[in-house]
């Protein structure tokens, strides 16, 4: 198949809080920032850009007559907030596949599905495409999120189709939207709420939040200890935390599922486990916890982590579950290492503290095949 015509220069395109357009030589740095870990686990071109240097070379590659590449940026500072391009533009259907990136300071903000839902009119409108493709590696939940955000339907999975520059192999899905498709998400089968359980684990009994759990809660919450590594700012009195545990027994739109960790013989309160970013499409979640400080040194977050994991895996069908936590929460550490979670490395600024700044992040993770 040979190529479709495509401009020499990104053209400038406006979106929902977002203004793609042109790389510009005031961006290398930004480049660089891009390539963060998280950035460089799901983007195998962005593998080695450690520099300025990199960055220009990286840019230098972005071109060809089978793709447009842009710059996202935000349309009042113009600052880089993330990156998209349109690639694989060939004739036949004719077609293309989009790809993006986000910088870390904007993550989670929707910012990636702005941008390709900026890029789709024009790639059809334009340049007149039929289908343009989203693939992405199965474990990256987010991207799954995206693509349903944007209308692009899940085709399949391709088994070992996605290599990566250190040697590794993983399974993608691919995704698709038709320029005749309707406006907005399609309407395809996607997995509903979790049903809530309650799980025994020993002298610890684990069921969704209630309302009665608020004043142990409270004081849980507002524990320094908490208050450093897992706090819940917008939760300062009874009514709050009241409002906070309703919200954790609430697992209709199938995104968390979050336990009370209660003594068995007392009934108190002794934590809480949540998995939450759980994507049941792509099989994926992530796992937290917290230990009220009366019930510290008794075993609690161990119990119900390695309750929780294990059901998820079994009654969730879950293959991954990621347990970030902040490097300096050593506890959090061992509890990792007792549940046969593997230290995956050092998230680098992956933790937003509410003053502003960034914090490193340790990240293990645990297989259904572990």
């Amino acid at each position: 198949m040979t190529s479709l015509p495509v401009p020499g220069v990104a053209p400038v395109l406006r979106g929902d809080g977002v203004l793609l357009s042109a790389w510009e030589e005031a961006d290398l740095p930004a480049i660089v920032e891009l390539a963060d870990v998280e950035g460089v686990r799901w983007s195998r071109s962005l593998a080695g850009v450690r520099s300025v240097a990199d960055a220009r070379r990286w840019l230098a590659g972005r071109s060809g007559p089978d793709r447009v590449d842009w710059a996202v940026r935000d349309p009042a500072t113009r600052g880089l907030i993330g990156r998209t391009s349109l690639h694989r533009i060939v004739e036949g259907l004719p077609s293309g596949e989009v790809g993006y990136g986000v910088h870390p300071a904007h993550r989670r903000r929707g910012v990636a599905a702005a941008a390709v839902g900026t890029v789709l009119p024009w790639a059809f409108a334009e340049l007149g495409l039929r289908r343009v493709e989203l693939v992405h590696d199965v474990a990256n939940a987010a991207s799954c999120r995206v693509a349903t955000r944007c209308g692009f339907a899940l085709e399949g999975t391709e088994r070992s189709a996605l290599g990566y520059p250190d040697g590794r192999v993983a399974d993608q899905h691919r995704h698709a939207r038709l320029a005749t498709d309707p406006p907005g998400p399609l309407d395809v089968p996607r997995p509903t709420g979790v049903e809530p359980v309650e799980i025994s684990a020993g002298q610890w009994h684990l069921r969704p939040p209630s309302a009665d759990d608020a004043a142990d809660a409270l004081a849980m919450i507002r524990d320094p200890l908490t208050v450093r590594f897992n706090p819940v700012p917008d939760v300062v009195d009874l009514a709050g935390a009241r409002a906070w545990c309703e919200r954790g027994a609430d697992w209709s739109d199938g995104t968390h599922a979050t336990f009370a960790v209660l003594d068995a013989t007392t009934g108190r309160l002794a934590g809480n486990v949540s998995l939450w970013q759980v994507d049941l499409r792509a099989r994926t979640a992530s796992v937290g916890y917290r230990t009220a400080p009366w019930a510290r040194g008794r075993g609690a977050a161990t119990a119900a982590l390695g309750a929780v994991s294990r059901w998820g895996f079994a009654s969730l069908g879950l293959e991954r579950i990621e347990l970030p936590h902040a490097v300096d929460n050593a506890a959090s550490c061992r509890v990792a290492d007792k549940c046969g979670f593997a230290a995956e490395g050092t998230r680098r600024g992956g933790y937003r503290d509410d003053d502003g700044s960034r914090e490193d992040e340790h990240v293990h993770a645990r297989l259904a095949t572990d």
